[in-house]
């Protein structure tokens, strides 16, 4: 009888979960912008794309894949998105675009263009961002697969990053793999011979046990890197023959959480921001600053598309890679975006949509923690009755974040103060989190 009636006042308790919502409400579709720059930071140009998730952004690698000497824009989909390689014109228009991965594999990728092989055609690589296998896999031009290997342990997911360009001269580009944040600093140069993709040599870009992450880019006969997560960024020059030689190494106390990527424009060595819109040079001057980046993330690239001699930036909305919080998981809900972000020892692991309370039943501001780890609740109340519903994190109380079955309104206020979640997000953050994960709700 104590424990029915435990149950009872539970189920009571739970209406305050439901608010009913038309079942075909659609979510808001979801933007990243891709602008072209002048030299001095002006923004010449600008078109936006559909994505599958905001945050998630694009990467962009340019080249002339026509042959006819105007480059092209590569674009590589962001978290949250099918893992496809868009090509455009700079003024926007797809081109075509094919998948580098599984469709279902929404990890986001990164994307670099250089001729691997000699042959006079650019060579399209991709590479899986956080959450990823270290699975580096090579396309012509028109997305024909001609390579495809592992870099690093099959294992690892926490995502590589790349750069790419002929250091030694032979005509043939070299690619260099750099491990992403969470990683060691192991960077390994890898050469095409006959289809097949060959290492070369490896060696630690910064200090062993650095696992700030690595990007990189090349200059020359030379590999410029930086650090990725930390105010303080370390960029280091290496110079190549056999082995690579450390030629310069700076660090400068530049106040962003961390650096999306590095891009060198007119001999320049630029990084971009994962924090605060900006694009600043090696001393933490800002070169060009965006204000209207959804999440402060940028990343950036250069070449000169106008033929004028002279190289312009091309930068797109990014991923929002670091938080402040770097000790284990943490969960993040974001009442003004509606938007929930789980990071790993400050890393994000994922982000997506949520819906929180409607106004006169708002989701509580506040500290808290997954208190529980519920596999079936039954949300009922008197007159209505849901059913028992799958992946329930009890953050407070009788709140908890869920799945909503019932809408498809995310992004938008739809509860009486619970964080709804649709079913792939809810499955995710389900298996993620731990009882006693942080969970911060603000405005």
């Amino acid at each position: 009888m104590k424990a029915a009636a435990v149950l009872g006042a539970l189920v009571l308790a739970l209406t305050v979960f439901f608010y009913p919502v038309k079942v075909d409400a659609a979510s808001p579709i979801q933007n990243s912008r891709v602008r072209i720059l002048s030299a001095d930071g002006t923004v010449r140009s600008s078109f936006t794309l559909v994505n599958g998730n905001a945050a998630g952004g694009f990467t962009v690698a340019p080249a002339d894949l026509g042959g006819d000497g105007v480059p092209e824009l590569v674009l590589g989909s962001g978290l949250g998105s099918a893992p496809d390689v868009i090509i455009t014109r700079e003024d926007g228009f797809v081109l075509s675009r094919f998948p580098a991965y599984a469709k279902n594999a929404t990890m986001g990728i990164n994307v670099a263009v250089c001729d691997l092989d000699g042959d006079g055609s650019p060579d399209i690589i991709s590479s899986p961002q956080r959450g990823g296998g270290p699975h580096i896999r090579v396309f012509d031009a028109k997305g024909q697969s001609k390579a495809s290997f592992f870099a690093y342990d099959a294992a690892d997911r926490n995502g590589v990053n790349l750069a790419c360009g002929d250091v030694n001269g032979d005509g043939k580009a070299d690619l260099f793999t750099l491990p992403a944040a969470g990683a060691e600093p192991l960077v390994r140069e890898w050469t095409m011979e006959k289809g097949a993709m060959i290492r070369e040599q490896e060696f630690t870009a910064l200090e062993p046990g650095d696992l700030r992450g690595t990007v990189g880019v090349v200059h020359g006969n030379e590999l410029v890197v930086s650090s990725q997560h930390a105010s303080t960024v370390s960029v280091r020059t290496f110079a190549f023959a056999s082995p690579a030689k450390l030629v310069s190494d700076v660090a400068t106390d530049v106040e962003v959480s961390g650096v999306n990527g590095i891009v060198l424009l007119n001999g320049r060595t630029l990084l971009a921001s994962a924090s605060d819109g900006k694009i600043i040079d090696a001393q933490g001057n800002a070169v060009a600053t965006l204000t209207d980046t959804p999440f402060g993330a940028t990343n950036a690239a250069s070449a000169d598309l106008d033929g004028d001699g002279a190289q312009e930036l091309i930068v797109s909305d990014g991923k929002p890679s670091f938080s402040e919080q770097n000790d284990g998981k943490s969960i993040v809900v974001d009442l003004s975006e509606q938007r929930l972000y789980a990071f790993n020892n400050g890393i994000l692991d994922n982000t997506f949509l949520v819906s929180t309370g409607i106004r006169g039943l708002d989701t509580e501001i506040g500290h808290f923690h997954v208190l529980a780890k519920l596999p079936y609740v039954r949300y009922a109340g008197p007159g209505w009755d849901l059913g028992t519903v799958p992946w329930n994190l009890r953050i407070y109380e009788h709140h908890y974040i869920h799945y909503a079955y019932w809408h498809n309104n995310f992004g938008h206020p739809m509860s009486h103060g619970c964080v709804n979640v649709n079913l792939e997000n809810v499955k995710w953050i389900y298996n993620w989190a731990n009882v006693g994960t942080p969970v911060d709700i603000h405005s």
